[in-house]
């Protein structure tokens, strides 16, 4: 049982490098909580929501300072976003969350900007499979999208530790491959 053990682990390091934990496991939403009644459920190994009211799918656990990685996939028109540090129910993007939003050009807030904290060039929608690399570490905020760095944000004051939000606002988004090496 011992050997077993071992070579999981192993596994798993060799997969997801030192100190990172997958969020998913691919098949149910154990470790993440419905905050409110969009229709979040797992389809062929990835988080899918279409239909629903605006909400957020959270973490259980609470983080402060991290990397979070995981793979995207939206629909053209879709509003969707990641929530990092965040409240299970947010009043206002400025104060309870950092929101690393996806959204189509024309948005306030295109695809890779930090909503009601730093707006950037959108960089369009697709509708394939994306990447986001994002880091959380004493206020600043790095966002990677597709391997290009859009931005540092230095947020000030620092949000206090809080959850991960997969939002599902408007349209078809699909979220898979979430892992997470806190700092």
């Amino acid at each position: 049982m011992k050997l077993i053990f071992f070579l999981s682990m192993a596994l798993a390091s060799s997969l997801y490098g030192e100190g990172w934990i997958s969020l998913f496991d691919g098949k149910t939403l154990n470790g993440w909580t419905k905050q409110g009644d969009a229709n979040w459920e797992v389809v062929d190994g990835v988080i899918t929501a279409s239909e629903g009211p605006v909400c957020l799918l959270t973490t259980e656990k609470k983080y402060q300072n991290y990397e979070l990685e995981l793979e995207f996939k939206a629909a053209i028109g879709t509003n969707s976003g990641i929530f990092l540090n965040t409240e299970p129910k947010v009043k206002d993007e400025a104060i309870d969350c950092y929101e690393i939003n996806i959204a189509d050009p024309t948005n306030a807030y295109p695809t890779g900007s930090i909503v009601k904290h730093h707006r950037i060039e959108g960089k369009g929608e697709k509708n394939e499979w994306r990447k986001y690399q994002l880091k959380v570490h004493d206020g600043v905020v790095t966002v990677i999208l597709d391997g290009e760095k859009l931005m540092e944000y230095h947020a000030r004051p620092a949000r206090p530790a809080g959850l991960i939000g997969l939002q599902k606002n408007k349209g078809r988004i699909s979220f898979r491959n979430i892992r997470i090496r806190e700092l």
